[in-house]
């Protein structure tokens, strides 16, 4: 009966420490043809960022971006709001918000123009608990393109080319990859 005891006794406080134990994030994203490595596995904050090899958090081209939001629920909603926020943030975005599939793209930039980016962003229900988004960002570097309004012109081009094809592609994509 002790012996029991003591095995019951074990078995639950494995249970109880696994549920507070973090997943760690897979390491690899294949998307588009090409690999994004997990560039910060130790995220506090649910939000893992995967990049191109050889890119870093300061200077990528591409990236791709699962993030968690335990206390949200409704996808449609999630995906109106973050089109509000983006349109609050940046003055002169471009947000086009395809609710009933809870998908945003966008075109924003920072207040100096050192680059456009291209973004789509999808909501989906988490394996957990509330949202995960899976969003893909394209980057376009004025340095790079011989100036502000070449990299605007560039990313408006990628934007009106893409944004179909990569919001098929996320949509397809992004419930193979879970936030854990």
């Amino acid at each position: 009966m002790k012996n029991s005891f003591t095995k019951a006794l074990i078995l639950l406080n494995i249970l109880a420490l696994s549920q507070s134990v973090v997943f760690a994030q897979i390491d690899k994203i294949k998307f588009d043809k090409q690999t994004f490595n997990l560039s910060n596995p130790d995220s506090k904050t649910k939000n893992y960022d995967y990049l191109l090899k050889d890119e870093n958090a300061g200077n990528w081209h591409a990236k791709i971006t699962l993030t968690n939001f335990p206390d949200l629920t409704n996808p449609t909603d999630a995906s109106a709001q973050y089109a509000h926020e983006i349109q609050e943030k940046t003055k002169g975005a471009s947000v086009l918000l395809y609710p009933d599939a809870a998908i945003v793209g966008f075109l924003t930039f920072p207040e100096n123009k050192e680059y456009y980016e291209y973004n789509t962003a999808v909501y989906q229900k988490s394996k957990t608990k509330g949202l995960d988004r899976f969003s893909y960002a394209k980057r376009f570097y004025a340095s790079e393109l011989g100036g502000t309004d070449a990299a605007r012109k560039k990313a408006i081009e990628f934007a009106e080319k893409n944004n179909k094809k990569y919001m098929e592609m996320i949509s397809k994509e992004a419930p193979k990859y879970k936030v854990d």
